[in-house]
């Protein structure tokens, strides 16, 4: 191997392999500088870092467009991991974040969007270690390379994913469940994308259904899935973030200019199903694709700190813009399920749907690639060229498609798919899969991560108590209480709208239509004294104050009419 490549690799702290070590001929242990995932927790003397072939001589050989492609694309740095993952955790809520925490009540609303978010850092923790105990075997093993480039670097042609931590842990059955569950929730998250693009231009230009808005643009919402992998997209991740942090402050500063009403602070909960409806919301935090971000890095072992400033990122933007909107506008907040239905027209919030556009295509585009992953791992093409390869994924995303333009109902189908794979994807699974794994000494003593202070007493059994019990809450209120709310509301919707909704939540006119010229359903426009919602909804849309259920959407349900 050429003496200025090695050298150049160890400066940048890379992993240079050789055919021998990427065959398993050698050890694969080489001490590294000691690090941690948390705090006093220790390290195994093991390399688990990734090699890099662009160090050393070769730097000196690059042309500009190679500098710039590496630039714009290169994503497998700690910073790519949390440019990544907070235009992940955002994606499909960020909108609808408003009008789920209403339901929930303020107080209620925040107390649960930070406890989960702390709990789900906490399995993801669990899963960072079995990941990387898997990698650590794995390259002991002489299986985690499949082979070497021209410059002696080991290359990998395998994407590990979420299922295949579980499938390593807990085996073949639960791993197809667990593929199962990560496919239904990508599935989930890219309909949210669609919809929420259409439901957004349709906000600043009704002229057009928000049907018809979904068939528009769900051919650009779709297209950058063709792109191959998470190291590919830090150009699309960087203008996404751009798009989120805009569009809070523009969410948070109209609000504030506002004026608020003080009473609704204190509101509650409206009921026990809009309670859980909105819980399945504000505590998502799903890890299906998480595990492809942290193989994506070189540097696996820095993914916790990526991922936890992501999460705090995201606090800091969901929670303040959300709480201005519902101080400012109580009632309104409970009725639209995209926060663009209550704002003014205006340049701002022009340039506010169009970034967010640019946001939902880079959102679908993380979430969806996984699900490509296992599309063509099932059909034998995940290794293939790419003009094989990357064609092989339409199938996949035009189903998603098709579905977003039959169940267009925003903010339930958010609740919907994340209540039936959240609690399972997020916690039952990486916990099961920690006790189950690490129950054995041996296990647990080979482990390069070592559990910090008390949580490492006594075998890790302070983990595992609190794993049990985590499975135990899950399974009740995320995954049962959860998935009634939400599925009742669903029903609830289809009966009202129907299959292919031509405009869900839209303004209803006196003659029936939407602005963009739709008829309403007979049925449901007559239902203006019947099913209705009291002050809870758009005065100028209300006939003498009262709101058919065409317009006041899932809030209806909800109501409790004078």
């Amino acid at each position: 191997m050429p003496g200025a490549d090695a050298t150049g690799a160890a400066a940048d702290n890379a992993f240079v392999v050789t055919p021998e070590l990427a065959s398993g001929k050698v050890d694969a242990e080489i001490p590294v500088p000691k690090s941690s995932l948390f705090k006093g927790a220790g390290v195994r003397p093991v390399h688990l870092d990734d090699p890099h072939s662009q160090g050393g001589a070769s730097d000196a050989k690059k042309t500009l467009q190679q500098t710039t492609k590496a630039l714009l694309t290169e994503g497998h740095t700690a910073l790519d991991a949390f440019l990544s993952c907070a235009s992940a955790q955002v994606g499909q809520v960020i909108l609808t974040y408003p009008y789920n925490l209403a339901l929930m009540g303020i107080l209620p609303g925040v107390t649960v969007a930070i406890v989960w978010g702390l709990l789900n850092f906490y399995t993801l923790w669990l899963l960072i270690i079995i990941f990387l105990e898997r990698k650590q075997r794995l390259i002991k093993q002489g299986e985690w390379y499949q082979g070497v480039d021209k410059q002696g670097f080991a290359v990998r042609k395998e994407i590990t994913q979420y299922h295949d931590l579980i499938t390593y842990t807990l085996g073949r059955w639960l791993g197809y469940f667990a593929q199962l569950v990560t496919a239904v929730f990508i599935f989930g998250v890219g309909i949210a994308q669609v919809v929420a693009s259409a439901s957004s231009q349709y906000a600043i230009n009704p002229g057009h259904s928000k049907r018809t808005w979904a068939l528009i643009l769900g051919g650009f919402v779709v297209a950058p899935s063709l792109l191959p992998g998470f190291r590919d997209l830090r150009v699309i991740n960087l203008i996404a973030l751009v798009g989120t942090n805009y569009s809070c402050l523009y969410f948070f500063v109209y609000a504030a200019s506002h004026g608020i009403v003080s009473s609704a602070w204190t509101r509650g909960p409206v009921s026990l199903k809009a309670f859980f409806l909105g819980a399945a919301v504000v505590g998502t935090g799903s890890h299906s694709i998480q595990v492809e971000m942290m193989d994506a890095m070189r540097k696996s072992r820095k993914f916790t700190v990526a991922s936890f400033a992501a999460w705090i990122w995201n606090l800091i933007l969901l929670i303040p813009h959300s709480v201005a909107i519902i101080l400012a506008f109580p009632n309104k907040a409970l009725t639209q399920a995209n926060v663009y239905s209550i704002l003014p027209n205006s340049g701002w919030k022009t340039a506010s749907v169009w970034l967010m556009l640019i946001h939902n295509i880079g959102a679908f585009t993380l979430h969806t690639n996984p699900l490509c992953y296992m599309w063509e791992k099932l059909i034998g093409t995940h290794q293939s060229p790419l003009w094989i390869k990357l064609p092989s994924r339409i199938p996949v995303l035009l189903a998603i498609w098709l579905v977003a333009l039959a169940l267009p109902f925003y903010g339930t189908m958010n609740s919907l798919f994340n209540a039936f794979t959240v609690g399972f994807n997020a916690f039952v699974l990486p916990c099961l899969a920690f006790n189950i794994h690490f129950r054995k000494a041996e296990r647990r003593e080979a482990c390069p991560i070592q559990p910090p202070g008390i949580l490492a007493a006594r075998g890790w059994k302070p983990i595992f108590y609190i794993n049990w019990v985590l499975i135990i809450v899950m399974l009740v209120f995320s995954v049962g209480f959860g998935a009634w709310a939400s599925v009742s509301t669903l029903i609830a919707n289809i009966k009202t709208f129907h299959w292919f909704a031509a405009c869900y939540q839209c303004p209803v006119k006196k003659d029936g239509q939407t602005p963009s010229g739709e008829d309403v359903d007979a049925k449901v426009a007559g239902q203006t004294t019947q099913r209705c919602c009291l002050q809870r909804c758009n005065p100028w849309q209300c006939p003498a104050g009262v709101l058919p259920v065409s317009t006041c959407g899932t809030a209806a349900a909800f109501a409790r009419p004078k």
